[in-house]
């Protein structure tokens, strides 16, 4: 694991036209990694887990422009019980993906049972979902086996969380980054 600062990743430029996300203390700064990390790594094709109001997809849609192809993931309105972070459990009833005003694809499903491998290749995954160890551990082994170049982590100052980063990427081609000083993790597939 290689430590960085925001600073390290973070530059006026790549923010420059971006839309900040300031809805809870420290989401600035995680929400400009993930800005600088998709205008960095350039992908065609991004693939979100955990979806909810889909405030965090119009980031991303607005950073990516409109050449990339965004398709988020969320639990079914039937399954959002199972979810602390469903939009309904939060308290703002079931509007997973409402607040994205750009184009995106939006699919339902459970990480524990859904074939990810439908889904079909993808260069960039946000890993933003359950805050336990099991869902993240399966959706970044979905991004692995679907040859995401980049996985970018939220929460991953949360221990079962950065436990199911680390172990995903054990004796994977991949080099592993933590912005100390936001919840963002984030692996680099090696070229």
């Amino acid at each position: 694991m290689i430590y960085q600062n925001i600073s390290d990743v973070v530059t006026p430029e790549l923010m420059r036209g971006a839309i900040e996300n300031n809805r809870h203390p420290g989401f600035i700064d995680d929400y400009a990694v993930l800005v600088c990390l998709i205008k960095i790594h350039k992908p065609r094709r991004i693939f979100e887990f955990g979806t909810n109001t889909g405030f965090g997809t119009k980031i991303m849609c607005n950073a990516a422009g409109a050449e990339c192809e965004v398709v988020s993931f969320d639990l079914p309105t039937s399954e959002c019980d199972v979810s602390l972070q469903h939009p309904i459990n939060e308290g703002k009833g079931d509007i997973v993906g409402k607040e994205c005003t750009f184009p995106f694809i939006q699919l339902r499903g459970n990480s524990y049972t859904y074939d990810f491998s439908s889904v079909g290749k993808f260069d960039f995954a946000w890993v933003d979902s359950e805050h336990n160890y099991e869902v993240p551990l399966i959706e970044a082994k979905a991004a692995i086996a679907a040859g995401a170049k980049v996985i970018a982590f939220h929460d991953s100052d949360i221990p079962e969380v950065y436990r199911a980063i680390v172990d995903a990427f054990e004796n994977q081609p991949y080099t592993l980054y933590r912005v100390t000083d936001t919840r963002i993790a984030y692996a680099v597939l090696n070229a």
